[in-house]
């Protein structure tokens, strides 16, 4: 991940207690664990509406379906942040 952000202010967000315990720890990259899976996708756009201003790139870590995936990425389109969403197709 770091290497698809060099140099970039990312952060990753995710459903409380669902962010994976990786490398990523270590570095200098912010976690927050504050959404909610009965409402991922609400609570995913008022997060960047929050906080789009504060980074260059936000990742968020959901087993979501590829709809609701594409919705994130084109509400941090419209805000000017780069999106990267992780789908489960089986969640679809």
């Amino acid at each position: 991940m770091k290497r698809n952000y060099q140099g970039e202010k990312i952060a990753v967000v995710g459903v409380e207690k669902q962010l994976p315990q990786t490398f990523l720890r270590n570095k200098q990259v912010i976690f927050y664990e504050s959404l909610t899976e009965d409402a991922v996708l609400e609570e995913g756009r008022q997060f960047l509406k929050n906080f789009a201003k504060d980074y260059t790139a936000l990742v968020f870590y959901l087993n979501c379906s590829s709809e609701i995936a594409e919705q994130l990425i084109e509400e941090g389109r419209t805000l000017g942040v780069r999106v990267t969403v992780t789908v489960d197709e089986k969640a679809a």
